[in-house]
C-alpha cells in the first residue's frame, strides 16, 4: 500500500483563512448554535483563532455544561485542513491529556455531533472547531524567573512522558513544514532573507543541520511531541497562597504542531523560545535543569542542542519573513525577528565563547541552578 502524499507548504502558497468578524459570528451560530456577544481575534501564525463570549441562550443541546470563560473558535489553514486525520489526532490528544490531569482546551461538539467540520470559506476548504477557553496568563505576560523556566522544563518533560502512551495514525503519518526535521527544506524559502550577512548565517545553520543532525535520526528517541512549546502556548497562574507576582506553570494550549518526532527536538524548541523571551542564552539552562529532572537526556543528544536551537531560530526567522511577504497584516509571524532573533542567533553561534563564561554551556548552568536550589 503506497503512502498518501501529504500537502507541504511551497513558496507562493497562500493558505491562511480569509474571513471577517461577521463571517465568524455566522459560522459560530450555524455550527454551534452560539449567539456571539463578544468576539476577540487571538494571535495565530497560519490559522485564525477567536475568543468568543456567548449569549446564554445557546441553541446547541450538546453543550450541556457551558464554559464559564468562553470559547476559542478555530479556523485551520487550508493546507492543514486537507489532513483531517491530524485534526482527529489533535482533538483526541487534548481529551487524552485532560484525563491525565494536564490542563488544556476541551473540544466541543457542533450541532451535528462532530468535533470538527470542513467549511468552504472564500473558496477554500477550512476545518472549523470550537474549544473551551482555558483561563490563565500566557507565559509571555507574567514576571520571569529562573524558577518559572525550571518549572517549564519539568512540565514539558512530564507532558512528553504522558504522551509516550498516546498513539494516533494522524500523528504518525504527519508531515508539516514547521517540523524541525524539515529544516533542509528551508533552502526553498531562504530567498526572503535580503541581508547578505543574515543569509550567510542562515545557510551555515541549514548546512550544519544536514550533516550533524539528519544522519543521527535513527539514534534519537522518538515519540509524540507538542512541537511548539512557546511563550504564547504556555499558561500560568498565581500560586495558591503566593503573591500576585508569584506565578507557576498551569497548562498548555495550541496542539496545531503535534507530531511523531524526537524528544530532543521538543526540548530544543522550548529552550529556543525561552531564550528569545529573555534575549539571554543562559535562560535555556534553567529549562534544561527542569526537563532533565523528569526525563533523561543522553549526552549524545545534549551535544545536538546548539545546532537544533540555531535551526529553530533560523526556521522561525525565515518563515516569519516569508509569511509577512504573503500577508503584511500578520504581525504575529515576525515575533521572532522583533524579539531580536538574529542577535540571539549570533550569540549562540559565537565561534569562541569564553570558556569561563559560556552562555551556551547549558549543562553547567543547569547543574549550578540545581546546586543552589
Amino acid at each position: 500500500m503506497t503512502e498518501v502524499e501529504r500537502p507541504v507548504l511551497e513558496p507562493g502558497t497562500v493558505y491562511r483563512p480569509v474571513i471577517d468578524h461577521d463571517g465568524v459570528k455566522l459560522l459560530a451560530e450555524r455550527l454551534y448554535g452560539i449567539s456571539v456577544l463578544e468576539l476577540i481575534e487571538l494571535n495565530g501564525y497560519d490559522d485564525k483563532n477567536y475568543k468568543i463570549i456567548e449569549d446564554p441562550n445557546v441553541k446547541n443541546p450538546l453543550i450541556t455544561d457551558h464554559s464559564p470563560h468562553g470559547y476559542v473558535f478555530k479556523i485551520m489553514n487550508s493546507m492543514d485542513s486537507q489532513n483531517v486525520d491530524v485534526v482527529d489526532a489533535q482533538n483526541e490528544i487534548m481529551n487524552f491529556l485532560i484525563t491525565r490531569s494536564v490542563t488544556c482546551p476541551k473540544p466541543i461538539r457542533n450541532v451535528f455531533g462532530h468535533l470538527h467540520s470542513v467549511e468552504n470559506i472564500s473558496g477554500k476548504n477550512h476545518v472549523v472547531r470550537l474549544l473551551e477557553y482555558v483561563p490563565g496568563e500566557v507565559l509571555k505576560n507574567v514576571p520571569r524567573s529562573e524558577s518559572l523556566f525550571y518549572q517549564l522544563g519539568e512540565f514539558v518533560a512530564n507532558l512528553d512522558n504522558k504522551l509516550q502512551n498516546f498513539n494516533h495514525s494522524g500523528v504518525v503519518s504527519r508531515e508539516h513544514i514547521w517540523m524541525l526535521s524539515k529544516v533542509p527544506e528551508l533552502d526553498k524559502f531562504k530567498y526572503v532573507i535580503k541581508d547578505s550577512e543574515k543569509l550567510d548565517l542562515a545557510e551555515e545553520v541549514i548546512e550544519e543541520f544536514k550533516y550533524a543532525i539528519v544522519p543521527r535520526y535513527e539514534e534519537l528517541e522518538k515519540g509524540v511531541i507538542h512541537g511548539d512549546v512557546n511563550e504564547y502556548n504556555v499558561l500560568c497562574d498565581v500560586k495558591p497562597g503566593g503573591s500576585k507576582t508569584d506565578y507557576r506553570i498551569s497548562g498548555i494550549i495550541d496542539f496545531g504542531d503535534i507530531q511523531y518526532s524526537y524528544y530532543v527536538f521538543e526540548l530544543a524548541i522550548t529552550m529556543t523560545y525561552i531564550m528569545l523571551l529573555t534575549g539571554d542564552p543562559r535562560s535555556g539552562g534553567f529549562v534544561l535543569a527542569g526537563y532533565t529532572v523528569n526525563r533523561r537526556l543522553p549526552d549524545d543528544e545534549y551535544r545536538l542542542l546548539k545546532t537544533l536551537i540555531s535551526a529553530r531560530l533560523v526556521q522561525s526567522l525565515i518563515f516569519g519573513a516569508y509569511a509577512i511577504e504573503q500577508d503584511p497584516n500578520n504581525t504575529y509571524v515576525v515575533s521572532t525577528e522583533k524579539a531580536n532573533g538574529w542577535e540571539l542567533l549570533k550569540k549562540i553561534r559565537k565561534t569562541k565563547p569564553d570558556p569561563d563564561d559560556d552562555p551556551t554551556d547549558w549543562k553547567a548552568i543547569a547543574n549550578e541552578f540545581l546546586t543552589r536550589s
